[in-house]
């Protein structure tokens, strides 16, 4: 039924307690994870500077160290797993042309991200991926 699940990583709580629910469901399903932290690339600009490679460089490092962490606690956890960096809208990636690039089933996201301003409602992105999503899509909270 869920024969590779999309688990986007941004480094928070929220995406992490999804990828272990995600792990449960893969256990199940003998699945596969497919997990994928998206750097945003749009142009950055404060106080009239633009930061552009820097920013992206930094944010590659902390995807790397984000999906190294993931691929240990797959081999752990006994599931299969690939890990990818990707650049792009993370939105319309998560929801549309990484499920159909990957081919995945099912898409475990966490209910907020690392740049949610309101932590006690769903951030906008995953708002977006529940709206917008090609594929079925479970939002997990961070209590799990």
């Amino acid at each position: 039924m869920f024969e590779k699940i999309l688990v986007p990583l941004d480094g928070s709580e929220n995406a992490f307690a999804a990828l272990r629910a995600a792990f449960d469901i893969a256990k199940h399903y003998d699945s596969k994870i497919i997990a994928v932290s998206v750097a945003n690339d749009q142009s950055y600009t404060q106080y009239g500077a633009v930061f552009g490679d820097d920013i992206m460089q930094h944010m590659k490092d902390q995807a790397g160290v984000a999906l190294k962490q993931t691929t240990g606690e797959a081999e752990d956890a006994g599931v299969a797993i690939e890990t990818h960096f990707e650049v792009g809208i993370p939105k319309q990636s998560i929801a549309e042309s990484l499920p159909e690039r990957f081919g995945t089933t099912l898409t475990v996201i966490g209910k907020s991200g690392a740049h949610g301003l309101n932590r006690a409602i769903m951030g906008s992105t995953t708002a977006y991926v529940v709206r917008k999503s090609t594929s079925p899509v479970l939002v997990i909270s961070q209590s799990v």
